[in-house]
């Protein structure tokens, strides 16, 4: 097996992802403290051609320096808006039509792989701050929780590395890939 050059893995440019069919998704970011984080969430919103990440609260935005040594310049090619308030950013997507899932350990979540997205919907996604997780206030207001079942002796995974689980297992099943 030859590893294949940057050249012959026929990538989008900046343009090309910008004009590109977007997986109907939407991260939001609430109240996430690394830098390193958010970069990472780029960087896999890119990969998978994410519509948009909503940066909230504390949750820092681009230009960073840290942002990009993790992001590579995601954070130039995937869209992102920056909201103050978590809850107004639900309430923004809930109105555009969004049906919005808090990733967090509550009464009632549904694991991961129970989820059944439609593909005539669109979702967002939430995930919380690395100490804290998702506000309750924001959990009240999304239409579901999903959890990662863990079987190990931690109670939680990075909020990057959840971000990309979550990530890839929608456009699996929304047939991106």
């Amino acid at each position: 097996m030859r590893k294949l050059k940057i050249t012959e893995m026929n990538r989008l440019t900046q343009e090309q992802f910008k004009e590109a069919d977007k997986l109907p998704l939407v991260v939001v970011l609430d109240e996430v403290r690394s830098l390193h984080n958010v970069g990472a969430v780029f960087r896999t919103s890119d990969a998978f051609r994410v519509e948009c990440v909503y940066l909230c609260g504390i949750t820092a935005v681009p230009p960073q320096p840290e942002i990009h040594k993790t992001a590579l310049g995601a954070e130039d090619s995937v869209n992102w808006k920056y909201v103050k308030d978590t809850r107004d950013a639900v309430r923004e997507l809930k109105s555009a039509g969004y049906e919005l899932w808090a990733v967090e350990q509550v009464e009632g979540s549904v694991y991961l792989q129970d989820i059944r997205p439609d593909v005539h919907k669109k979702y967002a996604i939430v995930l919380g701050n690395e100490v804290k997780g998702v506000q309750q206030s924001v959990v009240d207001m999304c239409d579901g929780c999903i959890e990662i079942p863990q079987f190990g002796t931690k109670h939680s995974l990075n909020v990057s590395v959840t971000a990309g689980i979550l990530i890839w297992e929608f456009a699996r099943l929304l047939k991106l890939c």
